[in-house]
């Protein structure tokens, strides 16, 4: 079964665009209809071949360079044994695995990346964050996931964007929680309000209500495991009506970041950013914690530096980086003899 994603700004102008391209024959699988458009995705049952479009030379071409022009299949540099290799390298679990290896194999690529890419946008969802949010954005997740840094990178990018930022902290407990917080808003020009109570945090942000701006809370970590801890959390979400982005670093098990994901999606997640890909080789758990059901993928960070900022989640570019796999080289490390 071969399937494609089109998008359109309406639902007729998608369609017109699945039977010029599929067919007749094309059936529709699933359609998202939004402010900015229709996206639709459409399959093609496997022996079933898409209608010839009658293409023919406009006046401004010559002959050679309407043959030169992209009217026939691409040829693809890859083949199963390259899709199974990436698959088997970043550990999916067996059932997934089989699904994208099918829908890989499926798509019009020229590329493994951009036949990866065509897939994921089929498979998993993406909705990138903007720094356009009326609501405040409170930063959850496990102890450890990089909250704080995403925090600073957050604001970093909106002071970008001439957005005014208003930062608060209700990881008033831990040690050092807020002292780094406050050490990345020093270095941005910004200060750090803090809270300790879901009452506290309402007056700090009523404090400021009707100023243009995004509102970041970054919280404590919270055991996605520990009942009492998720009560206490929610009861900060649900008293500002905050939008809770969870923070999920890489290389977690595939079963425990889906787990994760659809722990913190009954909490009122629907997005998370992806941290720590540049200490992972392997990342399954992103993709088992952005299935359908679970949450989507909105932003991935590939460093601990506030200057690189987090980068928006697309199917194009994470595929880019689930392709690309490390080269193996042997280290040897010197060890000198003891002193005497």
């Amino acid at each position: 079964m071969r399937l494609k994603t089109f998008n359109a700004k309406t639902m007729m102008e998608a369609m017109d665009l699945v039977r010029t391209e599929m067919g007749a024959d094309a059936i529709i699988i699933q359609s998202d209809e939004s402010k900015s458009g229709v996206r639709i995705t459409a399959a093609l049952e496997a022996g079933a071949t898409p209608d010839a479009p009658t293409v023919a030379p406009t006046p401004e071409q010559t002959p050679l360079a309407f043959e030169a022009a992209d009217t026939f299949p691409k040829i693809a540099d890859f083949d199963t044994a390259d899709i199974r290799a990436v698959l088997t390298h970043h550990g999916l679990p067996f059932e997934t695995a089989g699904h994208l290896e099918k829908s890989v194999l499926s798509m019009n690529a020229g590329s493994l990346s951009e036949a990866v890419g065509s897939a994921l946008e089929t498979t998993i969802s993406f909705s990138p964050l903007t720094d356009a949010h009326a609501r405040p954005v409170m930063l959850v997740g496990p102890p450890g996931a990089g909250k704080t840094i995403c925090a600073a990178k957050l604001t970093a990018d909106a002071l970008l964007h001439d957005r005014n930022v208003h930062l608060i902290s209700t990881d008033t407990i831990k040690a050092g929680g807020i002292q780094q917080l406050d050490h990345f808003a020093q270095l941005l020009k910004q200060t750090v309000s803090t809270a300790d109570t879901p009452g506290e945090l309402a007056a700090v942000i009523n404090s400021r209500k009707g100023r243009n701006g995004l509102t970041i809370i970054d919280s404590p970590g919270t055991n996605p495991f520990d009942l009492q801890e998720l009560e206490e959390l929610l009861k900060f979400i649900q008293k500002v009506d905050a939008e809770p982005v969870l923070v999920m670093p890489a290389g977690l098990d595939p079963l425990d970041a889906q787990e994760i994901a659809e722990v913190f999606s009954r909490m009122g997640c629907q997005r998370f950013i992806a941290t720590r890909l540049d200490a992972a080789r392997r990342y399954a758990g992103i993709i088992m914690a952005a299935r359908p059901g679970y949450l989507s993928l909105a932003a991935i960070s590939r460093s601990p530096f506030v200057a690189d900022g987090l980068e928006a989640a697309s199917p194009f570019a994470f595929a880019k980086l689930f392709t690309a796999l490390p080269r193996t080289k042997k280290t040897t490390l010197r060890m000198d003899p003891p002193h005497d």
